[in-house]
């Protein structure tokens, strides 16, 4: 099988020949069909995220299972699925309380780019061994996962609209739904309007908020943003300052709700400015690892602000995914309308340029199948 793998910080993505091993007891072996390609897999590409190499790239895709091992119980050969970036072991403390997405099994697993036994089950030509981003590696034609990676979906969703629920979308949904919790009638600013910020977009439409203001420096991005739902935008390569145009949007006071989808520590300042009294700011972007945020320490007794930090839009995968799947098939989630370029794996780097160019919401690498 062909797969997208990273071997040294900084260099080009290579596209290699690689062997996976046996299907474990637990385990899944997926063909991908579709896989969309994020910021997350370009980062550990750049080292922003120093995970280990050499690494198969990709945690947004979505396949058809070809085998299970014995004690796998949640899905058959033949299902569709989508493979959720996280797991969780469902008895920990974290898991009990309804976060599994901070599941100490599951962190622990997916940072390490493992299988959950600790075995690695892939290879390259010349034997070496290959981690998988998340532990499953979509950007390659086939991978073996647990089984707690595959969230089975109904097989009239296109493998390209749903790849996008298994990171980008359920992430910013669920940052709405889930962690912020926006309020019906309130303000929502949302920083980034990629393939990320689009859905938060989108969750704050169906959370019913009042006015949405959408940040960007691409008019074209802006363009789209009001497609999905903005009510409002702004281009910071133009407004000046983003916290002064946030304010004479809303009547002087700033907003209920904002949401940093860049990953840049600047615009964590920004957004805090842009709140309102008892506002609360999320962070979603994914910062590179030694970058610091300053806020002023002053406000922390005066304002009430509130400063939310979001890992995988606090979501619960094995319902939300589907959940966001069933909103798509009823035409209230727009899935279709976020794949802006299409590439095959031999094409990867073009895809990485493409991405780097911000002229689309979400490349897919699709797979012949």
């Amino acid at each position: 099988m062909k797969a997208a793998v990273v071997y040294e910080y900084g260099q080009p993505i290579e596209t290699v020949d690689a062997h996976l091993g046996e299907v474990g007891p637990n385990d899944v072996r997926v063909a991908i069909r579709a896989s969309g390609l994020c910021h997350s897999d370009v980062s550990v590409q750049t080292g922003a995220l120093p995970f280990p190499l050499p690494m198969i790239l990709g945690h947004e895709g979505a396949g058809v299972v070809e085998a299970v091992g014995d004690a796998v119980t949640t899905c058959v050969p033949g299902d569709h699925v989508v493979l959720s970036a996280l797991i969780h072991c469902g008895i920990c403390d974290n898991c009990v309380k309804g976060r599994p997405n901070l599941c100490f099994w599951g962190l622990n697993t997916i940072f390490g780019g493992r299988n959950p036994d600790g075995s690695l089950r892939a290879r390259d030509a010349q034997g070496r061994e290959l981690y998988q981003f998340s532990s499953i590696g979509t950007l390659a034609e086939e991978l073996v996962c647990h089984e707690k990676h595959a969230i089975p979906i109904p097989r009239d969703v296109s493998f390209e609209a749903a790849c996008l629920t298994g990171c980008g979308v359920l992430t910013g949904l669920s940052a709405v739904l889930n962690r912020a919790r926006v309020e019906a009638g309130k303000s929502v600013v949302v920083i980034g309007c990629g393939g990320v910020g689009l859905n938060v977009i989108q969750g704050a439409v169906l959370a019913s908020a009042g006015m949405i203001v959408a940040v960007d420096l691409n008019e074209t991005k802006l363009d789209m943003a009001r497609r999905f739902g903005a009510t409002h935008t702004l281009n910071a390569a133009t407004v000046g300052s983003i916290p002064d145009a946030v304010r004479e949007l809303t009547g002087g006071f700033g907003a209920d709700y904002v949401f940093e989808v860049v990953g840049v520590p600047e615009l964590v300042r920004q957004g805090w400015d842009s709140l309102r009294i008892d506002g609360t700011l999320t962070v979603i972007g994914v910062h590179p690892s030694t970058s610091e945020a300053i806020l002023p320490a002053g406000e922390f007794a005066t304002s009430e602000k509130t400063l939310m930090s979001c890992l995988y839009g606090t979501s619960r995968p094995t319902k939300d995914i589907p959940l966001a799947v069933e909103l798509y098939r009823q035409g209230r989630l727009k899935l279709d309308e976020l794949v802006t370029h299409h590439f095959s794996l031999d094409q990867i780097n073009d895809a990485v340029a493409t991405m780097n160019r911000g002229t689309d919401a979400r490349g897919v690498v699709v797979f012949d199948g």
